[in-house]
């Protein structure tokens, strides 16, 4: 078998337009780095930015969420000690009290486990 020749005639990929050859003067190198630079630190302030914004969201569906079941308890315990026995909300309501407390107690374990 014929060996094939691996030669590689760079004139002829140049003159294709295939690569660019060029030197890059320090100035042009300085430019490049500090815009390299400045594109990193703005990547950087963007992100910190969307996860204060993220903090800031879960933080308030959190008080939301809280203020709801804050709200749920405090109505179930009205009705369960204030509430008619004949209607049998005071029994629905110690169902929603004692969900809350379930809740709360597995939320507090959940936590203290990670």
């Amino acid at each position: 078998m014929a060996e094939r020749s691996k030669a590689l005639n760079v004139a002829d990929l140049i003159d294709k337009g295939a690569f660019e050859f060029r030197a890059e003067s320090p100035e042009e190198r300085e430019s490049r780095l500090r815009r390299e630079e400045a594109e990193a630190e703005h990547n950087l302030r963007t992100q910190e930015a969307e996860d204060t914004h993220k903090r800031r969201i879960s933080w308030c569906v959190y008080i939301f969420v809280m203020a709801v079941v804050g709200i749920a308890f405090l109505a179930s315990t009205y009705i369960a000690v204030a509430g008619d026995t004949k209607t049998g909300l005071p029994d629905k309501a110690m169902g929603i009290i004692t969900a809350i407390v379930a809740a709360g107690v597995g939320y507090i374990t959940g936590k203290a486990s990670k």
